[in-house]
């Protein structure tokens, strides 16, 4: 087992050992981000403030998780194929399937639900569009599929969606809509969007399942922040227990998910969610040289909308940055 803050810029090591309460960490691109949300995972576990159990640990993609894993057992002097190192790491998805396999028979998901990819969705709203006498070819099923889906992950029900649909396209959506709903449940089926609006209608509409899995996670961190939608953020909202241990990491910068449903808001809005919450920002740059950061750092501050940092690197020259 090494030290664990061994190698880390004083940025890094105070990150790491800030374990109580809400956490802010602004990862600058090439800032060493997951070395240090690793290093934290590490960190709690051998001090005893948490234990694998006791962490939920979200990425976005399953090969960020299982590098997230490998690195915490690595530091930990332990195999990474030891199914007890960070049992609750992986995506959102993953982990709400986990959530309502045990819990979703409170809002009516049975355990043995299936889950309809986007090839099954398209065929399904292709299906349905077909019924309903829709022109496939002016109202594509995957033009009313993204519809849906967008719906779903800003928590929009079938019905306020007919409600604010608006154009003919979002008028077809509308229909096909609910439509779609019944299918799933005739089929004991969910989408991948189904899996978090579900986990957060089962979260809020019970409060004993709510509580028991805010004991269960006295820690929680989510990678890339900036890229959660509001379905997303909801989950991790009715998650964070009373003791608020969060640490939220990612870059506002760097969102590039808003075609998804991402809101680079959420974490320029996280100091307001969470009182008294600490705000580090990560700054020196490992990847890039100076031009590089100098010019990317002369186009980020035309946005109005972003986190105030300055990103420096102990890397010196390199080619100047050319326009072609």
């Amino acid at each position: 087992m090494q030290d664990i803050l061994e190698g880390l810029n004083p940025e890094q090591k105070r990150a790491v050992e800030t374990t109580d309460g809400p956490l802010l960490i602004q990862a600058g691109a090439g800032s060493g981000k997951t070395k240090t949300l690793t290093h934290r995972i590490a960190y709690l576990i051998q001090t005893g403030r948490a234990t694998p159990y006791s962490i939920l640990a979200v990425t976005f993609t399953n090969k960020a998780a299982r590098e997230m894993r490998e690195r915490v057992a690595g530091l930990l002097g332990v195999s990474a194929e030891n199914r007890g190192v960070l049992p609750w790491m992986g995506t959102f998805h993953s982990i709400c399937v986990r959530l309502l396999r045990q819990d979703g028979e409170h809002v009516g998901v049975p355990r043995n639900f299936v889950i309809f990819d986007e090839t099954d969705r398209q065929s399904a709203v292709k299906t349905i569009s077909k019924q309903l006498g829709v022109d496939e070819k002016t109202f594509p099923a995957r033009v009313i599929s993204s519809l849906i889906s967008s719906a779903k992950n800003d928590l929009v029900s079938p019905e306020e969606y007919a409600q604010l649909a608006n154009g003919p396209a979002a008028q077809v959506a509308a229909e096909v809509f609910p439509k779609y709903e019944a299918l799933l449940r005739q089929s004991s089926a969910l989408d991948f969007d189904d899996l978090i609006g579900k986990a957060v209608a089962m979260l809020e509409q019970n409060a004993q399942v709510r509580e028991r899995w805010q004991r269960q996670f006295t820690h929680i961190m989510i990678d890339e922040y900036q890229d959660t939608n509001a379905a997303q953020y909801r989950l991790v909202k009715l998650l964070t227990g009373s003791q608020q241990n969060i640490a939220v990491v990612g870059d506002d910068w760097q969102s590039i998910y808003s075609w998804r449903g991402a809101d680079f808001r959420n974490i320029l809005n996280f100091e307001r969610d969470y009182k008294d919450c600490t705000v580090i920002v990560l700054e020196q740059n490992y990847r890039s040289t100076a031009h590089i950061l100098n010019a990317a750092h002369g186009v980020i501050t035309k946005n109005q909308q972003r986190s105030d940092k300055k990103l420096w690197t102990a890397s010196e020259g390199g080619l100047k940055v050319q326009i072609q």
